[in-house]
C-alpha cells in the first residue's frame, strides 16, 4: 500500500523558507512524483500558505508561487461536507487552530499522516498519525 501523507501548512512553509525540516518535505514531494507515497493538502490550509506567502512576497509574488505550487504531484482537497463535519468534530473536542483541525481531518478522511512540526498536533496524536519534522 502506497503511504499516504497530508501536507500541513506548517510543512509547507517550512519548505519555501528551507527552515529545519524542509528536506524532509521536499523528500516526499520527489516519493509523490515517483508514485511511491500518495500527497494530499486541503484547499483551507493552502489558503494559510498563501496569506502568509502574500505578507512575505507580495500578491504578484504569492501568485507566481502558486501557480508553480498547484503543478506539484499533490492532491488539493476541497472542503466538502464531510470534511467540514470533521473537522468541526475535532474542533470541538481539541484545543487547536481550526485550520488545523481541517489538516487533521484531511489525514483522517484519507488514511494518511500529517506532515508538520507545529506542536499543536500533539493534542491529537492519539487521533491521527503525525509524521513530524
Amino acid at each position: 500500500m502506497t503511504k499516504r501523507i497530508v501536507f500541513d501548512a506548517h510543512a509547507i512553509l517550512r519548505w519555501t523558507q528551507k527552515e529545519p525540516g524542509y528536506q524532509k518535505v521536499k523528500s516526499l514531494m520527489v516519493a509523490c512524483r515517483e508514485g511511491s507515497v500518495s500527497g494530499y493538502m486541503n484547499r483551507i490550509n493552502l489558503g494559510e500558505v498563501h496569506y502568509k506567502t502574500i505578507r512575505v512576497l507580495g500578491l504578484e509574488g504569492a501568485k507566481d508561487f502558486m501557480e508553480n505550487f498547484l503543478r506539484l504531484p499533490i492532491t488539493i482537497v476541497p472542503p466538502d461536507d464531510a470534511l467540514i463535519w470533521k473537522a468541526s468534530e475535532l474542533k470541538a473536542q481539541y484545543p487547536i487552530s481550526y485550520a488545523d483541525c481541517f489538516a487533521a481531518a484531511t489525514a483522517l478522511i484519507h488514511n494518511a499522516s500529517v506532515l508538520t512540526g507545529d506542536p499543536e498536533f500533539k493534542k491529537l496524536s492519539k487521533v491521527v498519525p503525525v509524521d513530524w519534522l
